[in-house]
This record gives C-alpha cells, structure tokens and sequence, in this order.
C-alpha cells in the first residue's frame, strides 16, 4: 500500500506540472493543439520506450497482453475525441465537474472488471475525493445556491456537450480497469509507450489528412517534446501503483494531480479563486488519508 501511495502519488504530482507547462503553452504562446498533443504524445512514448528497454530489456508479453492493448487504446483514443467534443459544446465549468466523478464509476467497473472492492474507509475517502474535485472544477460563481452546484447535471438533459463528458467519465472509469490489465500482462512502462505513440499518430495523421498540419506553427514542438518526456515519466510511476493497488485507489489517488495544478497555477498563472482552491485541496487529502485505512 505505501509503494503505491509513493508511486501514483509522485507521478500524479509531475502530472501537475506539466498541467501547468501546458496551460502556459496554450494561453501565453498560442500553441497549437495538435501539435502540442503530438509532441507532447512523442515525448512521453519515447521516455516510456526508453525506460522499458533500461529497467526491463525487450518487451516481453502474455498473450492475452495485445486484446487488452487493443480495447484500452481504442478507449484511450474515443477518450481524447470525445472529451474535446464536450468542450466543444459546452462550458468547462460544466464538462470538468462531470468528468470529476470518474473515480465514483470505477468502483462499480472496477468489481465487474477485475473484482476489486475498496474497504469502507478506502469508499469515503474516494467519495471525498471525488467532491473535493468536483468543488475545484465549479465556478466561484456556481457556489452560491443548491441550483448553481447541480448545474452540470441538470445540463445532462439539455446539453450534448454535457452528455458526452459523462460518457467520457464513464469511458475512462471502463479504461482505467484495462490499463491494469495491460500493465499486469506486461511492464508499467510498455503500456504508456505504446498508447502515447498511438494517440500521436492517430492525431497526427488525421491532421495530415485534412492538410491542417502544413498550415501550424511548429516552432513549439520541442520544448512541448520536453514537457511530453516529463509526461512520460509521470505516467509511468502511476502505471506501477497498479501493481500494488486496487484500481479505485490508484483512480483516486491521481486526483493529487489537480492540487498540484491549482496550487502550481495560482503561484505561476496568477489564477484566482484561493480560498476554493485551499477548502477543495483539503477534502482531497483528507480522501486520501482515508484512503489509506
């Protein structure tokens, strides 16, 4: 349990960081999306390549390893297309409290996936995770009434784009599972590698098609490269928790990434909202704390 407390832990805390980088990239240097999420995709499969071949020499697979590749990829790829989607069509303060509650979905696939139930205290500390995030991702401005904090639910009836984030919270809760899996029928450094590679190709190659690629401004790719190696290390340090941990306390525990990102984005990006930012942190360290009985 302290093995995966100290692996997902860490990564998610270098995941925060470079939540930070990449906002920065995108509102102070106009990066271009498709090509900071093929640089950024690049870097972090060729860290986890790197790493696979330093700690674990060639890759070496069950042969259950390339059916559970392949489903998590397609989930990772219908992930990435539809969570854009709903922020397409619909507001962010609407679309990131939805895709919050992911870890509340994973204990119900978690046990028809793989079997795993969380103790009592290891459910509250989950549940309060998962509100602790959801009061980050609403607007200062939605705190005020019972109305204002249902909000993004009682769009489910009237807006697509909320519709597609709870199927995206739900996608995510089924691929998670799957990630497991394949880590279990492999390395923790094999499924990263190849999942990033083929999210940057797909992405990629859909922007060659449409001959959008030629037209962007690639004078970003390599620090956005770095920040994608950074990625790739952060990645890997959550894919090893799953060898010690159960699916919804690894789910939960990559929340940390997002008090690192407030926290980090308050300092650097001058973000405001301090105090919801300070009472959201709490709740989700104390979720995690339980998370530990």
């Amino acid at each position: 349990m302290i093995a995966m407390f100290l692996l997902v832990l860490s990564g998610a805390a270098i995941w925060g960081v470079t939540n930070v980088l990449q906002r920065y990239f995108f509102r102070d240097r106009s990066a271009p999306v498709e090509v900071m999420v093929v640089a950024t995709m690049l870097g972090a499969s060729l860290f986890s390549f790197g790493a696979q071949f330093v700690w674990f020499g060639m890759p070496q697979v069950s042969p259950s390893f390339w059916q559970f590749f392949a489903i998590t990829a397609a989930l990772n790829v219908a992930f990435v297309v539809w969570e854009n989607k709903s922020l397409q069509l619909e507001d962010a303060s609407v679309v990131a409290p939805i895709l919050g509650i992911t870890p509340v979905f994973v204990i119900l696939t978690s046990w028809l996936i793989l079997k795993e139930v969380p103790t009592a205290w290891g459910l509250v500390g989950i549940l309060l995770t998962v509100l602790g995030v959801y009061l980050l991702a609403l607007k200062r401005s939605d705190m005020g009434s019972l109305k204002s904090f249902v909000k993004p639910w009682i769009r489910l009836g009237q807006s697509k784009g909320a519709r597609f984030a709870l199927l995206v919270a739900v996608l995510g809760s089924i691929s998670l599972n799957f990630d497991k899996l394949v880590v279990l029928h492999s390395t923790p450094t094999l499924r990263g590698a190849l999942v990033f590679f083929v999210v940057a190709i797909a992405v990629w190659g859909f922007s060659v098609v449409t001959g959008r690629w030629r037209k962007l401004d690639k004078t970003l790719f390599l620090p956005l490269f770095g920040i994608g190696l950074l990625i790739g290390l952060s990645n890997v340090l959550m894919d090893w928790g799953f060898l010690f941990g159960i699916v919804p306390y690894v789910a939960s525990l990559k929340r940390f990434q997002i008090i690192v990102t407030s926290i980090l984005a308050g300092i650097f990006l001058h973000e405001k909202d301090w105090p919801i930012r300070i009472i959201a942190s709490v709740v989700i360290v104390l979720g995690i704390l339980l998370i530990a009985f």
